[in-house]
């Protein structure tokens, strides 16, 4: 594989009997070994500079599968049951954590195939496949009058299955919730075979909420094949404003006297940045140099929209805001996807835009924090940045609610999307990158936050699974023991892997690991 992916590992090469099987369960232009698409399925956004260098890099896939029906996918999960072959589901590989790569050799199980997309607009519903992307179930709601409320950067290429896998989080997420707060409905196939369908309804009547159990699950416990997603109205009228405040307080504070008040934007988008980027009377930034550009967006029934403005509008002035008119937001709004055109692009323009995104030398997190430790984490983490000369802080920010906390780390020699482009990035500073990040990581769990709030923890954020979770990480790998006692989906994204498999050219049928119990 041409990638850091493939260093200190040999590829394995799926038996010919086996590839054959696979022609059969799916048809033959549906099965591929092809090294460019091996090298494609090995790979989401994560590039190697985000996932360090301390083991954690993809396998090469043994195949690249690409089912058309839920009926195919139980049949790939039965195969890769008898034969001890783990499966990675994929949906359009947007995922910047490695939630997607495989750490072992196994079968990727590309979903695309599965794009159909119904609208039910009596019961407010979309029915969609996982391999419909999300841009594909909002033009189909947008014919009945209806939208989809989950709007990611990357909605014209991510699909239902991967923004329900890692329960993403998008622009209207202030307003309407994560991925998986949308969802009413799902249907899984499990390790096993077996289907499992909810019912399109609110809640269950009693016990585990089985959607809750599944979004965010990374593809570990089972395949979404087909999800029911809660519609929203298109909006009537859509209203924009800018603020710029003096520094990152005074609009942290703006934006939590919002939410104290109930006035919720649809769209809340707050960054902090250095005066020279704008023009501004002396003495406008903060004691850090900085300032604060709040967009915000109000979508809905016009009286009722108006009225969410103009309360936000008073709540910024007595901040000392300054209005910028509608225009900034707007700008915002209307660019809000440009990052992940350039990956919608032909497949061989497409390779070159990935690979250039993960060559960039910078890094970043999302977080969630009690809003009362936002202000004192920022400066705490912007300090701990400030000790190490090889590298500077970009720009910090609010992510669609005043909890969400966003904060860019690039090389000192230049801040992404400029020079950090072409830093000469080496596996020292991956790794000295990678110690800073989870020095902040920790400093922000220190004070009750979370470690991703985005985009799910993937393989980026394994080392610090035990100090996320704590003794309920030992919950969770129970959960996933009892799904899948032969660690077929997915394996690794929970930790250590849980079933001892085979090193490059041994056989493809490991041993169980004692303390687990196969079913054949």
């Amino acid at each position: 594989m041409d990638g850091e992916g493939s260093r200190g590992t040999e590829p394995v090469a799926l038996p010919e009997a086996l590839r054959r099987e696979l022609c059969d369960l799916v048809g033959a232009h549906h099965v591929s070994v092809d090294p460019h698409d091996l090298e494609w399925a090995a790979m989401d956004f994560a590039g190697g500079y985000r996932l360090g260098r301390t083991g954690r890099q993809a396998r090469r896939p043994l195949a690249v599968v690409r089912p058309g029906d839920t009926g195919e996918v139980r049949q790939l999960v039965l195969w890769a049951e008898r034969h001890r072959i783990p499966l990675v589901p994929r949906g359009g590989g947007t995922g910047v954590m490695g939630s997607a790569v495989p750490q072992q050799p196994a079968v990727v199980v590309d979903l695309t195939r599965l794009d159909d997309v119904v609208v039910h607009p009596d019961d407010l519903l979309a029915e969609a496949g996982a391999g419909a992307t999300l841009a594909a179930v909002d033009a189909a709601l947008r014919r009945h009058g209806l939208a989809l409320a989950h709007d990611p950067w990357s909605v014209g290429i991510a699909t239902v299955g991967g923004a329900i896998g890692t329960d993403g989080v998008g622009y209207l997420a202030g307003r309407w919730g994560s991925m998986g707060q949308q969802v009413v409905a799902l249907e899984v196939v499990l390790p096993g075979g077996q289907v499992v369908r909810t019912r399109p309804v609110p809640k269950p009547p009693a016990g585990p909420d089985l959607r809750a159990l599944f979004a965010g699950s990374q593809g570990t416990l089972g395949i979404v094949t087909r999800a029911w997603i809660r519609a929203v109205g298109v909006p009537e009228v859509m209203l924009f404003r800018s603020y710029r405040f003096r520094g990152f307080d005074p609009g942290f504070e703006a934006v939590r006297a919002m939410w104290r008040a109930g006035v919720i934007p649809d769209l809340l988008d707050f960054t902090d940045d250095v005066p020279a980027a704008v023009e501004l009377e002396p003495g406008y930034e903060d004691d850090l140099g900085r300032t604060g550009l709040l967009h915000l967006g109000f979508f809905g029934l016009a009286e009722e929209a108006r009225g969410r403005a103009a309360a936000a509008a008073r709540i910024a002035r007595q901040f000392d805001a300054r209005d910028l008119g509608d225009e900034p937001a707007r700008r915002f709004w209307e660019r809000r996807h440009e990052i992940a055109e350039e990956f919608a692009l032909p497949v061989v323009q497409a390779r070159d835009a990935r690979r250039r995104w993960q060559q960039g030398a910078f890094d970043y997190i999302n977080l969630a924090l009690p809003a009362s430790q936002v202000i004192p984490f920022r400066r705490e983490a912007l300090a701990r940045i400030a000790q190490d000369p090889r590298f500077r802080a970009g720009e910090t920010g609010l992510w669609g609610r005043p909890e969400v906390f966003s904060l860019l780390v690039s090389a000192a020699a230049g801040e992404a999307g400029g020079d950090a482009w072409e830093v000469a990035w080496t596996a020292e500073d991956a790794a000295a990158m990678e110690a800073l990040m989870h020095d902040l990581l920790r400093m922000a769990q220190a004070r009750g936050g979370n470690m991703e709030c985005l985009h799910g923890t993937g393989l980026k954020l394994l080392p610090l699974l035990a100090d996320e979770y704590g003794p309920a990480l030992d919950v969770i790998r129970k959960i996933k023991g009892a799904l899948d006692p032969l660690d077929l989906m997915n394996p690794g994204k929970w930790g250590e892997p849980m079933v001892t498999r085979p090193a490059a050219g041994e056989p493809l049928s490991p041993a169980v690991h004692p303390g687990w119990t196969s079913r054949a």
